[in-house]
């Protein structure tokens, strides 16, 4: 099985003072993700998993379609009960917000404890890798999750890799038989400046 991560494309900055704030894709972020479903809609994806934030289901709307389609909680960002949302360009902009986060003083500001971020996704990925939904499973949610992802993978304990996951970028990860997971590609962007008209063979796979 694969497992095609996609971090969500940019989205808007947006305040909600009654809620968590889930804002929708800029402009640009809606260019990405068209980009995106250009290029995947010629892979076999059998199943579309997503985190509840608008911006992840966004990205990847025209990819759902009639595909079966899962919401996975556990698969929300870091700060999935904040009421403020940055675009991470802006975030060293947002004043008090941002001294917050530079303090860790993450109750004030509604977002998780690194390691119950780090458990809740590590344990929905374990779930997603264990359970197929098929041999190529599109899940769309946030870069900490991407990277918390890659790091399980690469056997690291913290998240803190020195990787960029970009908008709407591409990461996969190959699922074996055995539940050996392996590394395959990591915040792929060709779908920014080329087309697609055909995948000839399996990521990875020789030449036939």
């Amino acid at each position: 099985m694969q497992l095609i991560l996609v971090r969500h494309a940019q989205p808007n900055r947006e305040h909600n003072p009654d809620g968590p704030a889930d804002p929708g894709l800029s402009e640009l972020g809606q260019w990405q993700a068209a980009c995106l479903a250009e290029w995947l809609a010629h892979e076999p994806i059998d199943y579309v998993v997503t985190s509840p934030k608008r911006r992840a289901i966004e990205t990847v709307a025209a990819l759902i379609g009639d595909r079966p389609h899962e919401i996975v909680d556990a698969l929300n960002e870091l700060d999935s009960r904040a009421q403020w949302y940055y675009p991470t360009e802006e975030l060293h902009l947002a004043g008090d917000y941002w001294d917050a986060i530079q303090r860790q003083d993450w109750e004030s500001i509604g977002w998780d404890a690194p390691d119950v971020f780090n458990a809740r996704v590590s344990e929905a990925f374990a779930e997603l890798a264990a359970n197929h939904r098929g041999q190529h499973v599109l899940v769309s949610a946030h870069g900490g999750v991407v990277r918390r992802i890659v790091a399980d993978v690469l056997g690291h304990e913290h998240m803190r890799l020195p990787i960029t996951i970009g908008y709407a970028s591409i990461t996969r990860i190959d699922v074996e038989p055995d539940g050996k997971r392996m590394l395959v590609s990591l915040n792929e962007h060709g779908h920014f400046g080329a087309q697609r008209h055909s995948v000839v063979q399996p990521m990875g796979s020789r030449p036939r």
